[in-house]
């Protein structure tokens, strides 16, 4: 139980970090995403003020134009007007909102939003436009102002070191939530505080609306596209309180940062917009993105989970009924039964642990070729690039893997399910069943393994055949072991079926240098290893030559080869 709740709660703090892992690669992937559309625009900007300086001629119009009269700049207004409003309306489908002509005296000469309104001064709290006119250079960011907000940017116009004014181009926040929204298939909708805003402009503008968080507003064109994606109304998007009141949490840390809404399936992003010279946050960008990948994730963990609990509760029970197996026979046995009774459960639950290890060996690569060929299936449908014809060839791959799970489950269940009962074996047969649970481990372990058996003339015999294949792969095993501790290059073991005419050997021989002299005469005692401790327990020998010596009247013995040590088998016919 202890093992269970540990393993419980580990899975979960590893689910956790994958979890936001992914969230992090989400945040990262957007936060590209904005800054790349934002130098966008920035581009853009710059393509812009270029043009109409070379166009419009701006330096030559602006010089001295505080010392020419109304009529005189009413004229130029009227040709600067004229030749800016075609570019103007061409970038309206950019998300474009306003060009303004600046004065040295920070007076507004032309706004293109609004012409005839001319010779208003600039506040003092557009903070950006005041920067580039003390600094006499280009500025640009998010800012918001008492009629409306924007991102700006901010061009100084300088001929011969003297300053002629500013050329200000304001982009809506619908350019960065549109841009989003088509490139990356993720709704998304702009946020802005409304502290800055005129209240009595705010109640008939057609520009904002109040959002349903007290202190923030809507731009009603990014809600009308994301009415016209969604096809939904702007009431049915609205999120919960619960989660209205996360999204504006995580906003406000003036982090990026993203959160999976596992009961909405969605993935939320939130972008703060901070003035590039205050400081302060003025907004926030939040993307709202499909979250079926931890979903998927979610339910692969508590399929994880359960698998381990129904393991766990398998051992528990294989435990208490050898306990209580014990427990019945405890009376009828003496001290030595009793004693060999004891090294046999913990040699079965050494087995087992390395049963799970065989096991595990068998099930990696076709668990990875199905989950290489269904995420392979998954991103070319969500990327649009799934070809109908290779589905039926993935789809055979998976079931032709599957199948081999199902196989390797069938031959393990029928080890451990084999009756302890003697009955006439092929030993030919015992020796491939036994091969066939380790073979995914030595391939692993790049070992080779060779076999020298006649299969013309089987071989039959009286036995437990179960208790066989134990000694086979013990002994298969700790030659794996010794080939892979000692780093043999070329690794291999051979296996050799010898009949003579009172006695069958089975001959076991590796090449990973043999046995040290001075360990030879113990190596078939109980608890005696030359593995690390937590690698052996020094019962897999002990056990197996007493099952050869009582258990079949025969006889299990070592020496050193050529090449390494060589176990030999010898049971009567």
């Amino acid at each position: 139980m202890i093992l269970s709740f540990s393993t419980y709660f580990l899975l979960d703090y590893i689910e956790e970090r994958n979890k936001n892992a992914y969230l992090n690669q989400v945040t990262q992937t957007y936060t590209k995403a904005y800054k790349t559309i934002y130098g966008q625009y920035k581009e853009l900007s710059h393509v812009v003020y270029t043009g109409l300086l070379k166009l419009a001629n701006i330096d030559k119009k602006l010089e001295d134009i505080e010392d020419k009269s109304k009529e005189e700049q009413n004229e130029i207004r009227k040709e600067l007007y004229l030749q800016t409003i075609q570019r103007f309306n061409t970038l309206k489908s950019k998300h474009i909102i306003n060009i303004n002509y600046i004065l040295p005296n920070n007076k507004i000469f032309l706004k293109m939003i609004d012409p005839i309104s001319y010779d208003k001064k600039i506040s003092e709290k557009r903070l950006l436009l005041n920067y580039a006119k003390q600094n006499k250079k280009y500025i640009d960011g998010y800012e918001v102002g008492r009629n409306g907000a924007g991102f700006r940017f901010v061009y100084p116009i300088i001929e011969d070191d003297e300053y002629l004014g500013l050329l200000s181009i304001t982009f809506s926040e619908q350019a960065i939530t549109s841009a989003i929204m088509k490139q990356y298939d993720v709704l998304s909708n702009v946020i802005i505080k409304d502290k800055y805003f005129d209240n009595e402009l705010l109640k008939n503008s057609k520009i904002y609306k109040k959002a349903h968080h007290d202190g923030f507003l809507h731009n009603k064109s990014v809600l009308e596209e994301l009415k016209e994606v969604t096809k939904k109304d702007i009431t049915q998007m609205k999120p919960s309180q619960e989660t209205s009141v996360a999204i504006y949490k995580q906003a406000n840390n003036k982090q990026i940062n993203s959160m999976f809404l596992d009961n909405q399936d969605v993935i939320i992003t939130t972008i703060p917009m901070i003035h590039t010279l205050s400081k302060e946050q003025l907004a926030f960008i939040a993307i709202i993105s499909k979250g079926h990948d931890l979903v998927a994730l979610d339910k692969n963990y508590m399929i994880i989970k359960l698998l381990f609990i129904i393991l766990y509760a398998t051992i528990l029970l294989v435990f208490f009924q050898q306990n209580i197996k014990r427990i019945i026979e405890k009376d009828n046995l003496n001290k030595m039964m009793q004693k060999d009774k004891q090294l046999l459960e913990q040699s079965k639950m050494a087995q087992m642990g390395e049963m799970i290890g065989n096991i595990a060996h068998q099930w990696r690569q076709p668990l990875s070729t199905i989950s290489t060929v269904a995420s392979g299936v998954k991103l070319n449908h969500d990327l649009g690039m799934l070809n109908e014809k290779e589905i039926p060839r993935n789809m055979n791959l998976i079931v032709e893997n599957a199948q081999y799970l199902s196989e390797t489950i069938d031959t393990f269940r029928d080890f451990i399910k084999e009756e302890k009962v003697k009955k006439e074996v092929v030993l030919q047969e015992k020796i491939d069943e036994s091969i066939k649970i380790v073979k995914a481990s030595l391939q692993n372990s790049y070992i080779d393994l060779i076999k020298d058996i006649d299969y013309d003339k089987p071989v039959k015999l009286m036995i437990v055949g179960q208790e066989l294949s134990q000694v086979i792969i013990n002994i298969l095993n700790n030659a794996k072991d010794a080939i892979v501790q000692r780093k043999i290059e070329n690794g291999y073991i051979k296996i050799k079926l010898v009949e003579e005419s009172n006695t069958v050997h089975i001959i076991i021989e590796d090449n990973a240098q043999g046995i040290k002299k001075e360990n030879m005469p113990k190596i078939f005692d109980p608890y005696f290893t030359t593995k690390h401790k937590f690698k052996g327990t020094g019962l897999g020998l002990y056990m197996s030559k007493t099952i050869i010596e009582k258990h079949f009247d025969g006889e299990l013995s070592v020496q050193n080869g050529a090449d390494g040590a060589m176990f030999t088998i010898s049971l009567p016919k």
